[in-house]
């Protein structure tokens, strides 16, 4: 499969695609619905009911013959397709969603409809920077496939399939498109489909998670009810055939984890379906060169406690110490062992331990975090990882959903803004500059929806009319992070450079990063969110869809914090935005 660079009929070698991420990112609404939920951009019938636009009242058959639905009306075994309103890096598309056929026991099939509004504005007059209009042929794949991840096939192959409720998240293992390169080209008010092959979907709804479009519920069928959905099978498994290397690797749902830090950055928590990883920065826990408590470490060490306490049949709890590498190992391992036993005592004069199973080890210098001798990396190896891995999982017994973790750290005392503040529906006005160009980005989210243990939100961004264009990117990624993920995991940087991961929200003493994955395939954690938003825009609205575990509360806070690595004038605060149930 040949890549696809943004907007563009050009299509480079695959090295020259990878060079093309790289040196975007250094250089660097209508809005959907989630069946049977009210979001904001949906559009309304005459009764003022919500219903996905372009539906028609009782699910009734549309004009190409695929069933639209009604908001809500979508249950398990329902054929019909759902409409969303896409605004896909400023153009306008209506995105109709298949149901889930599970096409055997091991293979299951989806398909998008795209049509381009037919008074869609031109790439030129959306895209500051287009290598070629071809005609006015917008590469929707460049935006809803995977040109950063470089897996087989096209399409929407960046489309997402959740089941929330017991945290599973499926990526596609291949995609393709009707046009001849399966790139989704299309002019205004003209159409293309995309088929997308899954592993077995075993539940009996998902929701579909549309790049830049938003979510949406489908049912999962059998074959057998291809036909009635009005999916073509054959042709489906004849475009896919057009890339025979499938990602097989993908097949599995990945588990959904959560990833959070206090707003101090003494701990980070990470939460995942079988344990919960809390992390304490040492330079905080410890005096300097010492096994010593600080009196901090008070705080730090009842938000492990606040932990323990959710999981009250116990289980294994691991503590970890780990050093820098200033000293040597005969100095470093005696030191992490004490480190990891002061620990130990602490927790146990703060909550029972009776019901769990302690270890303690040291490390010393041999598993560092960060792989490099600079005063930040050595800072972030000074730590005591607490995995507590509770019997039965991380699902509380009183709970429904997997817990979220509460730092505990700062209370609830928000940190300064750094930057304008409104509330969520009425948005934020920034200036995002270009080395020759520059846009005014009006940021809005007007509220959550809640479901099964997350929020679902899909923030818009609308550029001024008459702009020279400017990236989105620097208004939304994580500003702390250049060459990694959130994570700081290794090898994480293409597939997230231009991704919208550092959209957080604010609550209970912590800022939670939005919801994320280990790929498979990447073999690093890669966000719920928008992972392609390179493009230099001049005019239009772009939806920005995004996971984030729910802290609770009926309202939550948006923070897009500044960093050490964003440009100046890209931080902001969206603040009581409500949150809805689904």
């Amino acid at each position: 499969m040949l890549p696809v660079l943004s907007g563009s009929s050009y299509v480079p070698s695959t090295p020259s695609r990878r060079s093309f991420v790289a040196l975007s990112a250094l250089a660097g609404l209508g809005l959907p619905v989630l069946a049977g939920c009210d979001l904001p951009g949906v559009s309304k019938d005459k009764g003022g009911a919500a219903s996905p636009a372009g539906s028609q009242a009782g699910g009734s058959a549309s004009a190409g013959g695929s069933a639209t639905a009604t908001a809500g009306s979508t249950k398990a075994g329902s054929t019909e397709w759902q409409k969303l309103d896409a605004h896909i890096m400023g153009h306008n598309v209506t995105v109709e969603v298949s149901p889930v056929i599970r096409q055997d026991e091991k293979t299951s099939i989806i398909a998008l409809r795209l049509t381009r509004a037919k008074d869609d504005a031109s790439i030129d007059a959306v895209n500051a920077h287009p290598f070629s209009d071809n005609g006015n042929k917008v590469i929707f794949s460049s935006y809803l496939g995977a040109p950063s991840i470089y897996r087989p096939g096209t399409g929407a192959s960046l489309v997402k399939l959740l089941d929330l409720g017991s945290g599973r998240v499926w990526s596609a293992t291949d995609g393709s498109g009707t046009d001849n390169n399966g790139y989704l080209e299309i002019t205004p008010g003209e159409k293309a489909t995309s088929h997308l092959s899954f592993g077995k979907v075993d539940t009996d709804t998902v929701t579909v998670m549309v790049p830049m479009a938003g979510f949406t519920t489908v049912a999962v069928l059998e074959a057998d009810a291809a036909k009635k959905a009005s999916i073509d099978l054959d042709a489906a498994s004849s475009n896919l055939d057009q890339f025979p290397d499938a990602a097989t690797e993908l097949a599995k749902p990945a588990t959904i984890e959560r990833y959070t830090r206090a707003l101090d950055d003494s701990t980070s928590t990470h939460t995942g379906d079988k344990d919960v990883t809390v992390t304490l920065a040492s330079d905080v826990t410890f005096a300097s060169d010492s096994a010593d408590l600080t009196p901090a470490a008070d705080t730090q060490l009842q938000t492990v406690a606040d932990q323990l306490d959710q999981y009250p049949d116990g289980g294994t709890l691991a503590i970890v110490g780990h050093t820098d590498d200033v000293q040597d190992d005969a100095y470093n391992q005696p030191l992490s062992d004490k480190r990891a036993n002061a620990v130990k005592t602490k927790l146990q004069q703060l909550t029972d331990l009776d019901k769990w199973n302690p270890t303690t080890t040291g490390k010393g210098e041999s598993e560092p975090r960060v792989k490099d001798t600079t005063d930040e990396a050595r800072a972030a190896n000074r730590r005591v990882e607490i995995t507590l891995t509770p019997t039965g999982g991380t699902n509380p017994k009183d709970s429904n959903t997997t817990a979220t973790p509460s730092n505990g750290s700062g209370g609830g005392k928000l940190p300064d803004p750094q930057g304008p503040v409104a509330k969520g529906s009425k948005g934020v006005t920034l200036t995002s500059k270009d080395t020759d160009t520059s846009s005014k980005v009006t940021i809005t989210l007007d509220h959550l929806t809640r479901q099964d243990g997350y929020l679902l939100g899909t923030i818009t961004c609308t550029i001024k009319d008459g702009s020279t264009g400017a990236p989105l990117h620097p208004l939304l990624e994580d500003p702390q992070t250049l060459l990694a993920n959130q994570r700081d995991e290794s090898g994480s940087a293409l597939p997230t450079f231009n991704a919208s991961d550092g959209l957080t929200l604010i609550a209970g003493g912590e800022r939670i990063f939005p919801a994320d994955y280990l790929d498979a395939d990447a073999e690093h954690h890669l966000p719920l969110t928008e992972l392609n938003i390179s493009d230099h825009l001049k005019t239009g609205t772009t939806t920005i869809c995004t996971i984030w575990p729910d802290p609770g509360g009926d309202t939550v806070t948006l923070d897009h914090p500044e960093g050490k690595y964003s440009p100046k004038g890209t931080a902001y605060r969206l603040t009581n935005i409500p949150i809805k149930d689904s």
